[in-house]
Parts: C-alpha cells; structure tokens; sequence
C-alpha cells in the first residue's frame, strides 16, 4: 500500500533515523505484514516511491492537549494497556518520528488536535522496524 511522506522525511527515512509514522488510519487498514511503497508527491505528477518496507506492526497513540501535548501509546502497563510518555519518552517518539526536537513534533500536531471538540485524539503508530514502545 501507498503512504505519502513530506519531502523532509525522505532523508530521514533512507537514513534509518525515521523508524515509524503516526496516522490517524481511521478505516485501521495498517497491519503487520502489509508491503509500505513509501513515496513523496502522492496523487501529484511528482510522485516517487523511495522506499519500498514492511509494516513489521501498529500501536495506538492516544494525544490530548489542554496546556502541553499528553500522549501515551499501547503496551505500557497503565490505565487499559497505555503507558503515558514523559520528557524523555517524548523526545525518543520525537526524533524515531523524524522531528529534530520535541516542541517541532507538538508544532506538528497540536494544531491537528486543537481542531477537534475535546482536542484529543487516536492515532497509529505504523512500524517498518523491529522497534516498539
């Protein structure tokens, strides 16, 4: 399956140093297993598949801003299997997701959850590595 990427991720991506993607899949069609024809331009005459993987598995994230971005990701052992990120966690998810810092994933998606009434959200965390949280 096709997933489009920002041209600032495509080096990340080669790199190794961009490991995941957080999606809001809302139809869950992300699955392990599933062949990733990783591309820029999607649906554009720009089009280029980069990269060609395998989703290797999916976690939820689940994101909530009130005064700073809350998120917590499955396979913790907390409330119903989630575990909420600190600092650190943070900037891990942060630079395996492509960003430079912390506050440039929260520019990212504190506008995608301040357009929503509880400003709260669940996305998932597609894999092409063996890495997990």
């Amino acid at each position: 399956m096709i997933i489009g990427f920002k041209e600032q991720f495509k080096p990340k991506i080669l790199a190794g140093t961009k490991i995941h993607t957080m999606r809001e899949d809302v139809h869950n069609r992300w699955h392990k297993g599933l062949k990733m024809h990783m591309a820029t331009g999607v649906r554009t005459a720009n089009y280029n598949c980069f990269h060609v993987g395998e989703c290797t598995g999916v976690q939820r994230v689940f994101m909530s801003y009130d005064w700073m971005l809350h998120i917590s990701i499955t396979g913790g052992s907390g409330a119903f299997g989630y575990a909420e990120l600190y600092y650190p966690e943070k900037m891990e998810l942060a630079l395996n997701d492509g960003f430079d810092s912390v506050d440039e994933m929260e520019d990212w998606f504190i506008p995608i959850l301040e357009k929503e009434p509880q400003q709260c959200k669940y996305f998932r965390l597609i894999h092409w590595t063996d890495f997990k949280y």
